[in-house]
């Protein structure tokens, strides 16, 4: 088991400087696209499994799924009306209407199986077979319904000559790719897997992910603040990851807040050496209280990139830990202050996680808006601002700050539509300048998600 691995600290790996306040590790300070594309390649997708339909929603495809039948099966009527041959209507209007006799009727699952002859009409409706011999579909509010005699009906416009059919396969045929290796399963995607005459499908393992939440501050938030003194802090960013990684039909197990204590933090690492990936939060910077790094690296930790040009979020690190008889195990730090972490997760953890559990589609949707006020950033880094969007998809979306922006302030991500993204070219943004928002909302990131109000 994980739980046992016996690896021993590295001594030759220099953790403090010789005042012992501070940790000598170089930064990396890789540009935010570059760590984006790092954590991207690095998600080895999860190994498949076989599940049944109705347990694949939200789940990736682990291969592509194709078409065991043909659809439509026959061309049929996209109309309730009269399937006829055009030339017998050729013409046709109010003041001269073209007579027809009516043979048969044919409806989904009962067709009429002669075949159609000149002067003739079959009563259809919508989804009902094609007759041999017809090339139109008359709507009935183009007729007269058989009013004025029974088997018989009048043509009263020849708008429709040969059309309102659905041609066969018009929808899929057969062996042809209903959906790709990786495509993410939405409802409707449960609707098209049915309809080909699926009832099991490959997907993906859903990710098992420990989070471990450090800092001697942090309390439950049910005994905040009655029972705390005052330099406790609710740790809010425990629940936010549960919550979002749910969302994205992951595992999430919380491995407890966990004091700045060496033998502590070794012990609940340990403990979540079983699942997919281990997310960290705080102990991520260069204080002496910043253990998790001296107790990852005393577990033979590689790290591969810390401390990236966005911010929120510069402390963000990445890695992987050893484990005997598996894969490493991916480790995800992310910096302690709520918004920090909720921006890291957002923008870099759920993209990773994602990819582990199979899906091409990774990245949130964006909308092009204005700022609706003055925003400052500093050069070099990649901004992240908090916003609301106001006005519509026609008019245009313009957004505004949710208020301050420190990253300490949980008040700015929980009113948050998205993320207004400053280059890092870009030291300032004013009213009205054009800004890409990144938007927000639970779910693996399907079109059209999340809806905002017109």
């Amino acid at each position: 088991m994980g739980g046992q691995l016996d690896v021993q600290p590295r001594p030759d790996i220099p953790l403090l400087n010789p005042m012992g306040d501070f940790e000598e590790r170089a930064a990396d300070w890789l540009p935010f696209a570059e760590a984006l594309t790092r954590l991207v390649e690095a998600a080895v997708p999860l190994p498949p499994e076989e599940v049944p339909l109705s347990e694949a929603r939200g789940r990736a495809l682990a291969e592509a799924v194709r078409s065991a039948v043909t659809l439509p099966r026959h061309p049929n009527s996209a109309m309730d009306g009269y399937a006829i041959q055009s030339d017998d209507v050729e013409g046709a209007d109010a003041h001269r209407p073209r007579e027809l006799k009516v043979v048969g009727r044919s409806s989904p699952g009962r067709p009429w199986n002669g075949t159609l002859e000149t002067g003739q009409a079959v009563r259809i409706m919508t989804g009902g077979p094609i007759p041999t011999g017809a090339d139109g579909v008359v709507r009935v509010e183009d007729t007269d319904r058989e009013e004025v005699a029974m088997g018989r009906v009048r043509v009263l416009n020849d708008r429709d000559r040969g059309r309102h059919i659905r041609p066969l396969g018009e929808d899929i045929r057969e062996g042809e790719v209903a959906l790709p290796a990786g495509h993410g399963i939405s409802s409707g995607s449960v609707a098209l897997l049915a309809g080909v005459g699926r009832t099991r499908v490959p997907v993906h393992r859903r990710a098992r992910v420990a989070i471990l939440s450090t800092g001697d501050e942090l309390v439950d938030p049910a005994t905040f603040p009655h029972e705390c003194g005052d330099a406790a802090i609710p740790d809010s960013n425990t629940p936010a990851l549960v919550a979002g990684l749910d969302a994205l039909g992951c595992r999430p197990h919380s491995l407890g807040t966990v004091p700045d204590q060496e033998a502590a933090l070794e012990q609940a690492i340990r403990s979540g050496l079983t699942s997919d990936v281990l997310i960290t939060v705080g102990g991520a910077s260069m204080g002496d209280a910043d253990l998790v790094k001296r107790v990852l690296d005393g577990l033979g930790f590689e790290l591969d990139f810390w401390r990236i040009r966005a911010r929120p979020g510069t402390p963000f690190g990445f890695g992987f830990l050893p484990r005997e008889g598996d894969r490493p195990q991916p480790v995800l730090g992310l910096p302690g202050n709520p918004v920090s972490a909720f921006v890291t997760f957002q923008l870099l953890v759920r993209p990773f996680i994602l990819r582990l559990m199979g899906h091409s589609q990774v990245s949130r949707p964006t909308v092009e808006a204005r700022m609706g006020t003055s925003v400052t950033s500093k050069g070099g880094f990649r901004q992240f601002i908090r916003v609301t969007l106001s006005g519509s998809a026609g008019e245009g979306w313009t957004a505004s700050p949710t208020g301050p922006q420190g990253s300490g302030l949980v008040s700015s991500i929980g009113r948050a539509d998205g993320l207004a993204v400053i280059p890092e070219s870009k030291e300032t943004l004013a009213p009205d300048d054009p800004v890409q928002v990144i938007l927000l909302g639970d779910g693996p990131g399907w079109p059209g998600e999340p809806c905002l109000a017109p």
